[in-house]
């Protein structure tokens, strides 16, 4: 009987380790919005480059605090305990770049913005003034909105592969 214990066990820590001997974390992170450390845009642009963007270690938002998607106005519905400081003085996300991934996999990126801001942005946004109402976050495409001569993009806001993890675990409001 000691043997067959002593081989599962052996079985789940070599299973369970990657090969530096790291515990390996097996559940998926499932959707998350990660703030990104490095990236660069297109010049005169504010499209952030794919193959550029390097997320942070830690989730800003995780799957946990995502009680759901709207995939018609593309609004994450989160948890009471994010909190986005929509304050003009304080305003910390104030054009950060952020990333939303499936199992840590970028899907897309965008900008934290503000309505209040004379700045036009070219790219997807999450306007902060509008988190206040009823904890969600709306991803847009441009601030203030399409204007002649952007260069249209290809829209990942509805990608499969987010729709799927949401209509999963019944998080997809479609």
């Amino acid at each position: 009987m000691k043997p067959i214990i002593l081989t599962v066990v052996i079985f789940f820590i070599l299973t369970g380790c990657d090969k530096n001997g790291d515990i390996k974390n097996n559940s998926n992170s499932g959707i998350e919005i990660y703030l990104l450390r490095d990236y660069q845009t297109e010049e005169n642009s504010c499209k952030i480059i794919e193959n550029t963007v390097k997320i942070n270690h830690e989730p800003l938002i995780k799957y946990s605090d995502i009680i759901s998607y709207n995939k018609n106005t593309c609004a994450f519905t989160v948890s009471d305990s994010i909190i986005f400081y929509n304050d003009r003085e304080y305003c910390p996300l104030l054009w950060k770049a952020f990333s939303v991934t499936v199992d840590k996999e970028v899907i897309y990126t965008g900008y934290f913005w503000t309505s209040f801001s004379s700045l036009g942005c070219n790219w997807i946004i999450i306007d902060l003034l509008k988190y206040s109402w009823k904890n969600e976050l709306i991803v847009e495409l441009f601030y203030p909105g399409y204007r002649i001569g952007d260069t249209i993009i290809m829209d990942k806001r509805n990608d499969s592969r987010i729709l799927d993890v949401l209509r999963k675990d019944n998080k997809l409001i479609e």
